[in-house]
């Protein structure tokens, strides 16, 4: 059981200990006050940038999608060399004793880019946006909304910018592809042209002629095979030791005509052995030739896949600098903030009194059970079932008295004195 069970008890125990708790509760009003002093009031301004939808759509298959693109300007604005331009410019940490590499730290915890995904229908989304709010956080609430402002239009202006650069670059690009792929073929079929010439008797159009002239050749030999063999057969059927002279003029025209026929013979075995040496080198020529002809049709192909690209991305030029295509506009500027996002400083200070009461309470109650003692008759009947006979009250002599008022004098002059000097140094604002 405790030491307070009736109204009376508790009555005498306040009345006893009220010191206490008066103290506490000034210590902690005095605690309170100090730490709202010393909370810095926090203002939050906002910027609303509204993800217009494309008038004309240009298929971009290589171009990154809103997202990405947000995600690109936002780190771009959150590097240390942008985020400390803004503090120089805004005057951010005029005078205080802060490394860059905190600055930035907390400049990255104020200020936030969030991004509102467009609504659509079932569970799916495609990553598109509706809108962007960027938020910038400070002590000055007019420093919030300016800072604010700031990103939100440095973000607009990136997007238009990086868009029509990134067109341009396509376009750049596809057009300095066109015109390599062009030099490219044209460099071949040079190449192609000076080794058609090179090797003009091994064409795959001379080498059908010098196959038909060799056959040609070939029945003309054969003939000539033919005659050579019916004169030998008609010389074999002449007497060479005949005294007649018209036999041994047949015998010599025979023989002139052996002889003619075996030299055309021979220049025919001749041209057709060169006819065979060139159709043996040909498929080579001919290999070399449909090398260089695919060759060319391949990058024929790649330039017709590139002047279509880059129809697509002077198309994409020109819808970027008309603005027919997705853009960011500033719907809302950020206006400046009149009520401040952090913890209320009467609410700290209310915080610290009825911290300070509970705390003065507690005490007291534990120097209470602490010190137990029988300061009623009814107490003693209650604890010892034994009825007192006579009581006296305590009185305390005059000298503890005045000890005792001395102590707790001094401890409310140093309270209100630090109460006091407080609030000079810190101030309410």
């Amino acid at each position: 059981m405790g030491p307070i069970q009736t109204l009376q008890e508790l009555l005498s125990w306040l009345r006893r200990r009220w010191r206490i708790i008066a103290f506490m509760t000034l210590l902690g009003a005095f605690g309170g006050l100090v730490m709202a002093m010393r909370t810095e009031r926090v203002y939050s301004a906002s910027a609303v940038i509204q993800v217009i939808n494309p008038v004309v759509a240009v298929d971009a298959d290589g171009a990154p999608d809103i997202t990405r693109r947000v995600q690109m300007i936002e780190q771009r604005l959150m590097s240390r060399e942008a985020l400390l331009d803004l503090a120089q410019r805004y005057n951010l940490f005029d005078g205080a004793p802060i490394s860059p590499v905190e600055q930035v730290a907390m400049m990255r915890e104020n200020f936030s880019i969030t991004s509102i995904a467009a609504a659509q229908q079932g569970f799916a989304s495609d990553g598109s946006l509706s809108a962007l709010i960027v938020s910038a956080s400070d002590d000055d609430p007019e420093t919030a909304a300016a800072v604010a402002n700031d990103l939100a239009e440095a973000l607009v202006r990136e997007s238009a910018s990086n868009r029509q650069s990134e067109a341009q670059q396509a376009l750049e690009f596809f057009r300095a592809e066109e015109a390599r792929l062009e030099q490219e073929i044209a460099a071949l079929e040079a190449e192609a042209a000076a080794y058609r010439s090179q090797n003009e008797a091994l064409t795959p159009e001379a080498i059908t002629l010098r196959r038909a002239e060799r056959a040609r050749l070939a029945e003309s030999l054969l003939e000539i095979q033919q005659q050579v063999s019916s004169r030998r057969n008609e010389l074999a059927g002449l007497d060479p030791n005949s005294r007649r002279a018209l036999t041994q003029r047949r015998i010599a025209a025979l023989n002139d005509e052996i002889t003619e026929l075996n030299l055309q013979a021979s220049v025919l075995n001749d041209r057709i052995a060169e006819i065979q040496a060139l159709l043996q080198d040909a498929p080579a020529v001919e290999q070399q030739l449909l090398a260089i002809d695919r060759r060319i049709e391949q990058l024929q192909e790649q330039l017709a896949a590139s002047a279509e690209r880059r129809r697509e991305a002077e198309l994409g030029a020109r819808v970027e600098v008309d603005q027919q295509a997705e853009r960011f506009e500033l719907l809302e500027r950020a206006l400046v903030p009149e009520y401040p996002i952090s913890t209320s400083r009467k609410k700290i200070a209310l915080m610290g009194v009825i911290g300070g009461i509970g705390l003065g309470i507690l005490l007291a109650y534990a120097l209470e059970w602490m010190h137990p003692v029988m300061r009623t008759a009814a107490r003693m009947e209650r604890d010892l079932q034994l009825r007192p006979v006579i009581s006296m009250p305590y009185t305390m002599p005059l000298r503890e008295q005045r000890r005792r008022q001395m102590i707790w004098r001094l401890g409310a002059l140093v309270l209100v004195g630090g109460l006091i000097a407080a609030g000079l140094l810190f101030g309410l604002g």
